[in-house]
């Protein structure tokens, strides 16, 4: 398992390189369409953009992997799945903000409810949950996503729109659009998890 401080930078690169591979899938996927659609002197392009989003694709999987111990105990165990500490910290949370507000209005705290506590705690227990369990969801989507993307990326590699017409044009489109969905997927889960827990 990572120390904090490694993981913490590790995960600002894994976070740096999705961001790239989401832009490099997106476009990649933009200027399939315009190949499909009769440009077939953008097939160079896509080739381009293909080879650029795997290799991304590639290099992010393998610093998430590296960090995905650290996640596992230091995210998950300790915080995202013990009801406990979720609740604690929403419950700071709220009476922080409520400190925080009362200060700025220049009033005395109020005291929170503790049915509004309770319902505070409940909810936010849920959505670590869930967060959890779709993070889990999440990795075996962008493990269908490298297969897609490396078949894309082989069929693509070969087909020339001039010579072979529409081809594989369906597949490929789909491949594309698949792998440009998941990394799409991947960050926002993962940007959500962050939100709620960091190491």
């Amino acid at each position: 398992m990572l120390s904090a401080a490694v993981a913490r930078w590790l995960l600002v690169l894994h976070a740096i390189l999705g961001v790239a591979l989401v832009g490099a899938a997106t476009h990649w996927l933009i200027w399939l369409i315009k190949t499909a659609r009769d440009q077939p002197g953008r097939i160079r392009a896509v080739r381009r953009f293909a080879r650029i989003a795997m290799a991304l694709y590639a290099a992010t999987m393998a610093v998430g992997l590296i960090v995905y111990p650290t996640y596992k105990v230091r995210v998950k165990l300790e915080f995202l799945t013990r009801s406990a500490a979720v609740s604690d910290a929403a419950r700071a949370r709220l009476l922080g903000s409520e400190d925080l507000t009362a200060r700025i209005e220049g009033r005395p705290a109020r005291t929170v409810s503790p049915s509004t506590l309770v319902e505070v705690e409940r909810a936010a227990s849920k959505r670590a949950v869930r967060i959890a369990r779709w993070f889990d969801v999440k990795e075996h989507w962008v493990s269908l996503g490298l297969v897609l993307g490396f078949a894309a990326l082989v069929v693509l590699s070969v087909w020339d729109p001039r010579r072979d017409g529409r081809g594989p044009t369906g597949f490929a489109l789909a491949a594309v659009a698949g792998v440009a969905a998941i990394t799409w997927l991947a960050a926002i889960i993962g940007l959500l998890t962050t939100m709620l827990r960091s190491f």
